[in-house]
């Protein structure tokens, strides 16, 4: 097996690890998406010691205290909510096909030592790791229209000015 492949399919184990928790709440706190919580439908963004709270309706309080939004504001709320669900379901799902595959991994090249070549394998990792890269791509694509939907509602409310912590280094380190 390819030692690239290996490599690639042992971390990707390590993220289905965390992958495969509960959907209940979830923290994501990376470098791409600093901090943000999911859960019971609605995303908490910390801008300091300040909440906002953005609602699947795109309904958003600021600190317990709903804000006014006009239907351009509600709407960016939404996709950024959106986008958010979508990067963490998204990563769930990486992570569950990255365990998949180092599993299928340890089995292909036992096999292959058995029958006498252990190099097969490596083809085959190669072309599932290229579907999760595929998969990586569209969640990074859900950072960037997260990044827009944020700067259109920090441009029209800058009371989320705070809570806007997607800048263009989180859309490189996404796509790295």
């Amino acid at each position: 097996m390819k030692l690239a492949t290996a490599a690639f399919a042992s971390t990707l184990l390590a993220v289905a690890l965390v992958g495969c928790g509960s959907h209940d709440r979830v923290t994501v706190g990376n470098s791409v998406l600093k901090h943000i919580e999911l859960g019971d439908d609605r995303i908490s963004l910390h801008g300091g010691r300040e909440v906002a709270v953005i609602t699947k309706q795109g309904d958003l309080s600021i600190d317990g205290k709903a804000v006014a939004l006009n239907p351009a504001q509600r709407s960016q709320a939404q996709r950024l909510y959106t986008n958010a669900v979508g990067v963490r379901d998204d990563g769930i799902a990486i992570g569950k096909a990255g365990a998949a595959i180092a599993g299928k991994a340890v089995s292909e090249t036992i096999e292959g030592m058995v029958k006498g070549d252990p190099g097969a394998v490596g083809d085959k990792m190669d072309a599932e790791a290229n579907n999760i890269a595929q998969q990586a791509q569209r969640l990074c694509k859900r950072v960037v229209e997260m990044r827009a939907a944020q700067d259109a509602l920090v441009e029209s409310l800058p009371a989320f000015k705070p809570f806007a912590t997607l800048d263009q280094g989180s859309v490189t380190d996404c796509n790295a």
